[in-house]
């Protein structure tokens, strides 16, 4: 499969793409040579025209199909061509089914996913799917939230330019701070505070892509400053925002979330 052949098919006007889901962001096109970053959340990546290359300071350089990274594990994945990168966003039970279907680990890293070839051909219909090549990435039916934390994560979404506090949190739930921190870990498979930190930096690509100036997106998402906004894009996905938006990238975001 070439490099032109996927791309006449993944998005529109021969464009890569990336979609937001609940539950699910994902992105289909060429490899956008990104430095080591930490993901606030977990990824799975995808070789869509051959093996990626897996780049980490443990285990150092790793050729393979795909590659699964948990969430703030820093590296690197480099393709020649096309890649799938999909980011688990929602709860821990997704991440860990995923991480279940990886025939071999190095580390924190799993490597070759089960269904590989299937995700791939799923990365090839038109229009993409997003929600099939997530069913494909996640076949094991994940376990049921904590409602008290999956009505919380729905609350982050829908308004991300709050400030929640911990503390706050905990004491609505009656729990101690530590054991809400603990649980909220347990279930969305990364800190409270970075997930936060990705909802915001969704919230703020969003209305990039809808028209607005990427320095007013970052400030109306809840970042102090610009600066901090492309720190935070940076370090999560090892490029900045700008080079994103300047891809060509076609953004799906599905249904516009709840008021």
């Amino acid at each position: 499969m070439t490099v032109g052949a996927l791309s006449e098919i993944c998005g529109p006007a021969n464009s890569p793409v990336v979609w937001v889901r609940p539950g699910h962001v994902g992105y289909i096109g060429p490899d956008l040579g990104v430095d080591p970053h930490s993901p606030s959340v977990a990824v799975l990546s995808v070789g869509l025209d051959g093996p990626l290359v897996l780049d980490t300071a443990t285990h150092g350089q790793i050729r393979t199909g795909s590659s699964f990274a948990p969430a703030r594990a820093v590296h690197r994945v480099s393709a020649e061509g096309w890649i799938l990168l999909l980011f688990v966003d929602r709860t821990s039970s997704s991440a860990t089914a995923i991480a279940a279907e990886m025939t071999a680990t190095a580390g924190p890293y799993g490597l070759h996913h089960r269904r590989e070839r299937d995700i791939i051909e799923h990365c090839r219909a038109h229009p993409v799917d997003p929600d099939r090549i997530f069913a494909q990435a996640n076949a094991v039916r994940p376990r049921a939230a904590d409602p008290r934390i999956a009505a919380l994560t729905a609350d982050i979404a829908r308004d991300p330019t709050r400030t929640f506090r911990a503390e706050t949190v905990a004491a609505a739930m009656g729990l101690s701070t530590p054991h809400f921190l603990r649980l909220f870990s347990q279930q969305c498979g990364t800190t409270f505070r970075g997930y936060q930190r990705w909802a915001r930096v969704i919230h703020a690509v969003r209305s990039a892509t809808a028209g607005r100036d990427l320095t007013s997106s970052a400030v109306d998402a809840g970042f102090a400053t610009p600066s901090h906004f492309s720190e935070t894009f940076h370090q999560i996905f090892g490029l900045s925002a700008s080079a994103v938006l300047r891809a060509g990238i076609h953004f799906d975001f599905g249904t516009a979330p709840a008021s």
